[in-house]
């Protein structure tokens, strides 16, 4: 069965002229109509639409080096995040789990909480990990998630 003649019957159905197309051509920037100014910075991309960028994940990609941090900076990134309500719980907490500052974890097998890491890089070997080991796909969606918030926060600096 073709659109057009999905569309004909869904016009002879419901009296209305067909189906509207969903194409990226017909989508808009909403303007703020409450006359307030938004918080955050807005930019033009490269197809003319307007990103607007919350202040919490600006201030983030300000005072957090997500290539070069402590285990307790992503908890004090992830507890911003979480308290901006720009994360989930779920996200917060395997975010912010550093086994490294974890009391139960060996002190002969703990690293030493200030060293810095790529956690963009240690996200990405939690991934293959998973998938190697076949995680579910809750896990591999998680592991997803929190690399996607570190990439995000990371492009967003300089």
């Amino acid at each position: 069965m073709s659109v057009n003649i999905v569309q004909n019957e869904v016009r002879d159905f419901s009296g209305n002229e067909g189906l509207k197309p969903a194409g990226q051509d017909n989508l808009s920037v909403s303007e703020n109509k409450s006359g307030q100014k938004s918080s955050g910075t807005t930019a033009q991309s490269v197809a003319g639409d307007r990103v607007s960028v919350s202040e919490v994940w600006e201030k983030a990609a300000r005072d957090f080096d997500v290539r070069h941090a402590t285990p307790r900076d992503i908890i004090a990134l992830s507890r911003t995040l979480y308290k901006a309500a720009a994360i989930t719980y779920d996200d917060h907490i395997n975010l912010s789990f550093q086994p490294e500052d974890n009391a139960d974890t060996p002190t002969e097998s703990k690293p030493f909480s200030h060293d810095r890491k790529d956690y963009i890089s240690v996200w990405q070997n939690k991934l293959d990990n998973v998938v190697r080991s076949g995680g579910d796909r809750t896990q591999i969606e998680e592991s997803q998630r929190i690399q996607a918030i570190l990439i995000y926060v990371d492009s967003l600096k300089g």
